[in-house]
């Protein structure tokens, strides 16, 4: 009998750590997007860090609408300081909605990614928000989108830098990857909060990512976008892969020491944009730099610098 009822326990006990291990572990994959236009003629704007609905984040949402963006690309931090509790937090329209209005009015469709600061939150709340507005699209923490002549993957970096939000995005990772080359991507993109390399006072990616994320990354997709640094800057190219950072659109950092590849950093408010270009099945991407300032109403938009990208797809 004690026989008995100790391997009963001994099961229990190995169940619920299997189990542990289960949630620990296990990661739903992210959603696959798949878009039945051509990526090439679309303009991207890249825009991070905008979360505290200041003057220049203001300024920021008239000029997406200004520069005829076709989709924008948020680069996390959307609300300071922590991010929002729930889709009916107040700051969510003070902070989020409220300067991004003039684009969504346009009917300019937003993909999100997360930063560090709305984990200080919840992150799930953004999952309702998606739901609740038709031109926010955030179907999961991380997704991949696919279009007849280009890919993108869109990255939870956070769950990386914080060890306790560690997870298996690495492995939805690899396989999203084989299915772009599967299905002939000309052109790859990575968009994140976190970026690999950075010249702004924040400095490049913490051990978690270097150890986990950027191998997967460097040398194997033709753009990375991120945020996180408060600047604009051309990181250059690093093993074939293009790093940029725009994480602007409220605050401005400090600058850190230039690195060999770096090509362009400014500590001023702006975004970034990114237009595709199919010449004659070669793929490249033009992308600009520019400062927004002044007016909200009526931002003084610069051009401050611009460089392209030959895309070769996945490697």
């Amino acid at each position: 009998m004690r026989s008995r009822l100790r391997w009963l326990l001994m099961a229990s006990l190995f169940s619920l750590i299997a189990a542990a291990l289960g949630w620990w572990w296990h990661t739903p994959h992210g959603p696959w997007l798949v878009h039945q236009e051509p990526l090439a003629g679309q303009r991207i704007c890249a825009v991070g860090d905008g979360g505290w609905g200041n003057a220049p984040s203001m300024a920021v949402g008239q000029a997406l609408v200004h520069l005829e963006c076709d989709q924008v690309r948020y680069l996390g931090d959307l609300v300071y300081p922590d991010g929002i509790t729930s889709a009916d937090d107040p700051l969510l329209e003070s902070r989020f909605l409220t300067p991004m209005k003039p684009a969504m009015d346009a009917g300019i469709p937003f993909y999100l990614v997360l930063g560090n600061h709305d984990w200080k939150g919840s992150g799930e709340a953004w999952l309702e928000v998606a739901r609740r507005y038709p031109q926010v699209h955030f179907p999961h923490f991380y997704y991949f989108e696919q279009w007849p002549d280009a890919c993108a993957f869109s990255l939870e970096t956070t769950w990386f830098e914080k060890w306790y939000y560690f997870r298996r995005q690495g492995s939805w990772l690899e396989q999203a990857k084989e299915t772009a080359r599967q299905h002939g991507c000309r052109f790859s993109l990575g968009f994140a909060h976190h970026p690999m390399f950075s010249t702004g006072s924040h400095g490049d990616a913490g051990e978690m990512i270097n150890l986990s994320l950027k191998p997967k990354l460097l040398g194997h997709l033709d753009l990375l976008v991120g945020g996180h640094d408060h600047v604009l800057s051309d990181e250059g190219e690093y093993q074939g892969t293009r790093q940029l950072i725009s994480g602007a659109a409220s605050i401005n950092n400090d600058l850190g020491p230039p690195s060999e590849q770096q090509r362009f950093t400014r500590a001023t408010h702006g975004l970034a944009t990114i237009d595709l270009q199919d010449d004659n099945g070669t793929m490249q991407a033009e992308y600009r730099f520019y400062s927004v300032l002044g007016n909200p109403q009526d931002p003084l938009i610069t051009l401050l610098w611009q460089g392209t990208q030959q895309g070769k797809g996945i490697r």
